[in-house]
């Protein structure tokens, strides 16, 4: 009994402190930082804004993922590959009824909602403890806090105007949301409110830098700039859906914020367009990225010592066989069929079957684009194609291949557009459309450098501006809006912006089914109707949500 006694007595003794001191079980892991402790180390806020940046790196989730969601499910490209089995997840999209359980669609949503995600966690963060971050050692000034709010909240909206280019209407979250959280579609007049409200406070801001004050280790950046592009594109299409009664609202009002968001770039922005258009997409990507054409972009550095890779697009979507690539994103017979023959766009959007490029070695690559999922249109993106000598160890993945996303020669159509759908002239729009027009026509080169033989760059010839202007320039006979139309898809091709074009316009399902009836090729557009879009919620998000999300009334 005494030694029960005692053992009792020990054990009691143990409990003590374990039954009676709460923080004892309650500390933190050892490693683990909280919230508190995490802003008040070195660097933390740049880390926080990093992130919400993220998701626009990732090579699959959003640079291969946006230009498909953009050209290859539309009439501008095919979505190529090793064979019809490759990528089905892009050609069932271009059919034009895609199934709810289509990876390309979900791959867009996950993305997509992962950037908002990070952007919630930075904003709750800045705005709670902005006053404890510091930086190499000294404290980040409140203007500078101010900045990173700034820059998370077009991101935000960034994020959020791609999910309704795809789905319309998806869940609005703006704040940090419990896990076990379940939320129903927004509707459309909310999310449009939430997307003007976030670029609307990044535009006030006025600790956000102009694009043009930018320094060269800032490009990449948000800038005043690029809110004020994103909220005029966001803006046409807005006005396209009201004018289609997809949307209530004044489609002319909708038009004039675009045109005064557009206009504020064009007049104050202080940029310009790079004389050559070769000059953003030779390969080498030394000059492009860090002109004052290129509004924003994912800036891309192969550097493996600071373990950085060069994006995915770059082999993704070059021709297969010897050219090392895998056969993505091939232009489309249409596409090409769509340039004016003496546009040197042309050849620096389009490669063709047999066109010669140099090697690193001074030979010659002879492009074959043969035998795989490329056999109709014989085609492959030129803005994706790194020649040899741009790369290290001639390895497609190996480069500083970057995406433009926003580029000043989309403000400039932009701006001709809206002033026209806002009431304006025909004449008072062509300076515009002209700029860009004369800038491909007149000044960009007419030989490919790193090429041998193009195709498309066969019997091209210096035109003057006298020229120009008697036979390429747009005039005010002209059906201008038509003329608008044709330059974006000659300038911004295979960038991603076409499905964003056929939406707003209302032309999606006409454009697709006359695809369909001239080619045939993949069936691309044989399903399309006006109940295409918007695509299908992926239904792993609609079982996840216990009832919350409902399916699109069209799928």
């Amino acid at each position: 009994m005494k030694r029960k006694y005692i053992k009792i007595l020990v054990l009691s003794a143990l409990l003590i402190p374990i039954g009676c001191k709460k923080d004892y079980l309650t500390r933190d892991p050892y490693g683990i930082l909280n919230q508190s402790e995490y802003f008040k180390t070195d660097g933390a806020g740049m880390k926080l804004l990093t992130s919400c940046y993220q998701p626009m790196t990732d090579s699959w989730g959003y640079t291969v993922n946006k230009v498909a969601i953009g050209d290859e499910v539309v009439d501008n490209a095919g979505a190529g590959g090793s064979d019809p089995g490759d990528r089905p997840q892009t050609t069932e999209v271009g059919r034009g009824r895609p199934l709810a359980s289509n990876a390309l669609l979900f791959e867009t949503w996950a993305n997509r909602f992962k950037g908002i995600g990070n952007c919630n966690i930075a904003l709750d963060g800045f705005e709670k403890q902005g006053a404890n971050l510091i930086q190499d050692g000294k404290p980040v000034s409140a203007e500078t806090v101010k900045r990173f709010i700034a820059e998370v909240k077009f991101l935000r909206a960034w994020y959020y105007f791609d999910l309704i280019t795809v789905f319309k209407e998806v869940p609005l979250v703006i704040q940090i949301e419990d896990p076990s959280t379940r939320k129903e579609k927004a509707p459309l007049s909310e999310l449009r409110t939430q997307v003007y409200k976030d670029l609307d406070e990044a535009i006030a801001e006025s600790n956000l830098p102009r694009s043009s004050a930018l320094t060269s280790a800032e490009a990449g950046r948000v800038s005043k700039d690029a809110a004020l592009a994103l909220k005029a594109r966001a803006a046409l299409f807005f006005a396209g859906l009201m004018e289609q009664n997809i949307l209530t609202g004044d489609a002319k009002a909708e038009y004039t914020l675009a045109k005064n968001a557009a206009g504020e770039v064009v007049k104050s922005g202080g940029l310009s367009l790079l004389p050559d258009f070769q000059d953003l997409f030779r390969g080498d990507y030394q000059i492009g990225p860090f002109s004052k054409e290129n509004i924003l972009g994912v800036m891309r550095k192969y550097d493996p010592a600071f373990g950085l890779g060069g994006d995915a697009f770059a082999i993704m979507n070059v021709g297969r066989n010897n050219v090392g690539g895998w056969g993505g994103n091939t232009p489309t017979k249409d596409l090409a069929a769509s340039f004016d023959p003496a546009d040197p766009r042309k050849m620096f959007t389009i490669i063709s079957h047999n066109d010669i490029f140099k090697t690193s070695t001074g030979g010659q690559e002879v492009h074959n684009y043969r035998g795989y999922f490329n056999d109709f249109d014989l085609q492959q993106s030129r803005k994706a194609f790194v020649p040899q000598q741009y790369r290290q160890n001639n390895d497609l993945q190996r480069s500083n291949w970057q995406p433009y996303w926003i580029r000043y020669a989309e403000v400039l159509l932009v701006y001709a557009e809206s002033i026209i759908k806002s009431g304006g002239s025909a004449a008072e729009a062509l300076p515009y459309i002209n700029q860009v027009r004369k800038r491909a026509f007149v000044t960009t080169s007419k030989v490919d450098e790193p090429a041998v033989y193009r195709l498309f760059g066969q019997g091209l010839k210096p035109i003057s501006e006298a020229e120009f202007n008697t036979t390429y320039a747009v005039k005010a006979t002209d059906n201008v809006l038509e003329a608008i139309k044709k330059e974006r898809r000659n300038e911004l091709a295979l960038e991603g912006f076409r499905l964003y074009d056929l939406i707003r316009w209302g032309s999606y399902p006409t454009t697709m089914k006359a695809f369909f009836t001239k080619y045939g090729f993949a069936d691309k557009g044989r399903d399309a109707s006006d109940k295409s879009w918007p695509f299908p919620i992926p239904q792993i998000e609609i079982d996840r949500s216990n009832g919350a999300l409902v399916q699109n009334s069209n799928y």
